[in-house]
């Protein structure tokens, strides 16, 4: 095999990792995922998948790791999986003179801590390839001094979960009789972390007493926004109608998303925070159920508007409580759309289109693709 034709090493370093849970752990997963199946590459992993406060732990196995590898010459590329990877692997990547990319999440290019800001943005700033999850990732990525041309935009892409539209009808009826659910309710669904920016609490405030007294809203997720979620529901007037279920398994994870008639996702914005993307959205939508998001951040890429789903303006109350009246009272239609927009999800965001767009953005199988640092 010639030096040309040979085959490309591409080593991925993430700190968010399955058993962990959360958006950045999925898509560092399907991220893995789609190089080890490439069949043009030859992939190796240092991922943590443990608590934050064992992460300073980690950090010197993920040292070691990438060193021996690229000294053992089996390493042509690192991608680390998010900003502070990239910053903390820069110094070894430069002195090693290492073809690099990093991925960029949202927060991890907004949050406005001095320190963190300082360790950081050095070492994006001269990164040679940058690829930002959403518009608004990249957008931000630039707005502190990262070159335009250095920011790719990737479209995420997930496994197509292995349901039918029948299936999530059943899931609808199991969901009901586990919850004991009345059969005329409309179940919303809220899911994921509990932070500020998903725009719980202000739903729960501005939107969820307006709504057709029929209303159930499911609230899955655990974070520090609970307290000011639950005193939302406390005042609210409406607190019969709103289930906190906290952390939940996988199973249950996938019945709620396939089994709630509408989900939610009404973010509203933080200064130091942003929704990179919106991976739950796309999720939820390949199960059939239709999403109402804030047109706001990175849901602008994760949900297309009256394609897999529907975008409101942020923070507008009476926008979204008669959009979502309106949804409600058919509750027919709403399995239809969610049928349409489910066909359309699965074929946009595919973890196939997301290994294709990936593998272009970053010049895999091309000798020409990336600079070292």
């Amino acid at each position: 095999m010639s030096p040309s034709a040979r085959r490309q090493s591409v080593l991925f370093v993430t700190r968010k990792f399955p058993p962990s849970v959360g958006g950045m752990e999925t898509l560092a997963h399907d991220v893995w995922l789609t190089l080890s199946h490439d069949s043009t590459t030859t992939d190796r992993l240092v991922a943590y998948g443990g608590p934050n406060r064992r992460l300073p732990l980690w950090i010197p196995v993920m040292y070691l790791r990438t060193i021996w590898l690229v000294l053992r010459r089996h390493v042509d590329l690192v991608i680390a999986g998010d900003a502070l990877v990239y910053a903390l692997l820069y110094p070894v990547l430069w002195l090693m003179r290492v073809r690099s990319a990093t991925m960029v999440m949202g927060k991890d290019v907004v949050w406005d801590n001095k320190i963190y800001r300082a360790i950081v943005h050095p070492p994006l700033r001269r990164a040679s390839r940058v690829l930002a999850i959403s518009h608004a990732t990249r957008d931000s990525t630039i707005g502190f001094g990262v070159r335009s041309e250095r920011v790719h935009v990737v479209r995420l892409g997930v496994e197509i979960p292995p349901i039918a539209p029948n299936d999530a009808v059943q899931a609808r009826d199991s969901l009901r009789n586990r919850l004991a659910i009345p059969g005329q309710a409309v179940v919303l669904l809220a899911f994921g972390r509990l932070v500020r920016r998903k725009g719980v609490a202000w739903f729960v405030s501005e939107v969820l007493p307006q709504l057709n007294p029929q209303t159930i809203l499911l609230i899955a997720g655990d974070g520090e926004d609970r307290p000011a979620v639950e005193e939302a529901i406390a005042a609210s007037g409406a607190a019969d109608r709103v289930r906190m279920l906290g952390q939940v398994s996988d199973h249950e994870r996938d019945e709620l998303m396939a089994g709630a008639d509408l989900m939610v996702q009404p973010n509203i914005h933080v200064h130091g925070d942003m929704e990179g993307f919106g991976l739950v959205t796309v999720e939820a939508a390949m199960r059939f159920t239709p999403v109402v998001a804030a047109d706001l951040e990175g849901l602008r890429d994760a949900v297309i508007d009256s394609g897999t789903g529907f975008l409101l303006p942020s923070g507008v109350a009476e926008t979204w409580v008669q959009r979502l009246n309106e949804l409600m009272a058919d509750r027919e239609k709403l399995s239809v759309l969610g049928e349409q927009f489910g066909a359309t999800c699965r074929e946009e965001y595919s973890r196939t289109n997301l290994g294709t767009t990936l593998r272009a953005r970053l010049g895999l199988g091309a000798q020409s693709g990336l600079a070292a640092p």
